[in-house]
């Protein structure tokens, strides 16, 4: 009976073209557990130093009842990186604590044992910090992406509940400070609570692999890591009402004109910034768009412009073939003039492959964001055998189905999230600003002002506002 409930689960299908049955499937509960255990065999108990470490925790254990912290911690270091010595560790010594209690209270032998022999020297390689190009034949271990040390960790589904538990107690605030825009609308709000409490949990809860949005870690034990996931979260919303929420927009408006004048194609990029050219670091180019001349798309007029025929009309691009160049509005005149060429400040005259402008509640661009959006959320990640949230969307070829597409109201919020992570969370710096900013190091216009530079953000007068805005709703601040 053992080896034929083996065979069931040691399956083609499982190691290669469907590592999601270990969550989704008939024997869920046994992968579950077996998974896990392979995993620790292969990356932990075949580290190199793994027993002598053991050996020293259980002697100590047995002598004075003590753990060693330093050791511990390695222990959690090699769970992480494959490497005993790093900066990512958390102290899980309480929870080992609480454990070992436990074994205590068991009718069990009370010295520790002795190890006779070590196993194998320790693999070579140590985890990939992203997945590869082309999924490989066996699972590949993939942490979130955080090279923010000292703050971040994996997702917990308990984490994820208690502070989703308090923001979804602020809704009232959050809505009236945060999520109405500047004018009423006739339409039904772009950015919902509901759709960002949704939204939230999917990034939070690790549904994506790779992309998790930080909401604390531990927040059960210690409320400040609960202040941390929740200043994250109110920086993050005071963002979305700077740069989209507020004015009620998805795509981008067309606001960097010269002497009055705005040129048509400023849908290839605003302030001198040619968003094609906004391409991936060194060593993930395999996540970008590639450019695609015949692309042709039209952004919508946001619902707060009251006259859709007041101001430059929405971004546009197409092919060189059919639209050799683009003119300008003039705002004086309020009138398109498309008789000549008008470049932007990065010298553009046509829109061809100009369709990566900003969209949703972060207002994502560039084609290596929206070629990451597709291999983590889209149809690309549909195609090589990853799960897909949006199977049939093609971020690349459709980077519009964002702000005019089946869901929308569901992209607006997740994109934006997932730019924060890869933008926000991914730097170096940010992991210390949230920390200094919690342990009250750093003031509320010293926190933006460093939150600008990591965004990009020119307007920083606002977001500083609406961070006040936030941490109030939040609870955070009276």
């Amino acid at each position: 009976m053992p080896q034929r409930k083996a065979a069931r689960l040691c399956t083609p299908k499982l190691t290669c073209e469907f590592p999601e049955e270990i969550c989704a499937s008939e024997v869920s509960n046994e992968l579950g557990w077996v998974s896990g255990m392979f995993y620790w065999i292969k990356q932990v108990q075949s580290f190199d130093n793994y027993i002598d470490k053991i050996n020293r925790i259980s002697k100590r254990l047995s002598k004075n009842g003590e753990f060693d912290r330093k050791l511990v911690m390695s222990i959690d270091c090699i769970v992480k990186t494959g490497s005993d010595e790093c900066e990512s560790a958390e102290d899980m010594t309480d929870r080992l604590t609480e454990v070992m209690n436990l074994i205590t209270t068991l009718d069990m032998p009370t010295a520790a044992p002795t190890i006779s022999s070590s196993p194998s020297a320790s693999p070579t390689g140590t985890p990939i910090l992203r997945p590869t190009g082309i999924p490989t034949e066996t699972p590949t271990y993939t942490p979130g992406p955080s090279s923010s040390p000292n703050i971040f960790s994996f997702p917990s589904r308990q984490d994820v509940d208690a502070t989703l538990k308090v923001v979804a107690g602020k809704q009232g605030a959050i809505v009236s400070e945060l999520l109405t825009p500047r004018v009423d609308v006739d339409d039904e709000n772009l950015y919902s609570f509901e759709r960002f409490l949704s939204s939230l949990r999917v990034l939070a809860d690790g549904t994506v692999q790779g992309a998790y949005f930080y909401v604390g870690h531990s927040v059960s034990r210690d409320p400040t890591m609960l202040k941390r996931g929740l200043i994250n979260i109110a920086a993050f919303l005071a963002h979305a009402k700077t740069v989209a929420i507020y004015d009620s927009i998805c795509d981008e408006q067309n606001v960097d004109g010269i002497d009055g004048k705005f040129s048509l194609s400023n849908s290839c990029g605003m302030h001198g910034i040619t968003y094609q050219n906004l391409r991936c670091a060194d060593g993930e180019s395999l996540y970008e768009c590639p450019p695609d001349p015949n692309l042709q798309m039209t952004a919508v007029t946001p619902l707060t412009r009251t006259d859709p025929e007041d101001g430059p009309p929405p971004f546009f691009c197409g092919p060189k073939q059919y639209f050799p160049f683009m003119g300008h509005y003039d705002r004086e005149s309020n009138t398109v003039s498309n008789d000549a060429p008008f470049a932007n400040r990065a010298g553009r005259t046509d829109v061809q492959s100009c369709c990566f402008w900003a969209r949703g509640s972060g207002q994502v661009k560039g084609a290596c964001l929206y070629g990451k959006l597709n291999y983590y959320f889209g149809k690309r990640a549909a195609a090589e055998g990853r799960r897909s949230l949006f199977p049939s969307v093609d971020f690349c070829q459709n980077p519009q189905a964002i702000c005019s597409g089946q869901y929308s109201y569901s992209l607006m919020w997740i994109t934006g999230m997932f730019a924060w992570t890869e933008v926000v969370q991914s730097h170096t710096d940010y992991s210390t600003l949230l920390g200094d900013f919690v342990e009250g190091q750093l003031e509320d216009d010293e926190f933006i002002d460093a939150l600008s530079v990591i965004l990009g953000s020119k307007e920083a007068s606002n977001f500083k506002s609406n961070f006040k805005s936030a941490l109030a709703a939040l609870g955070l601040r009276s």
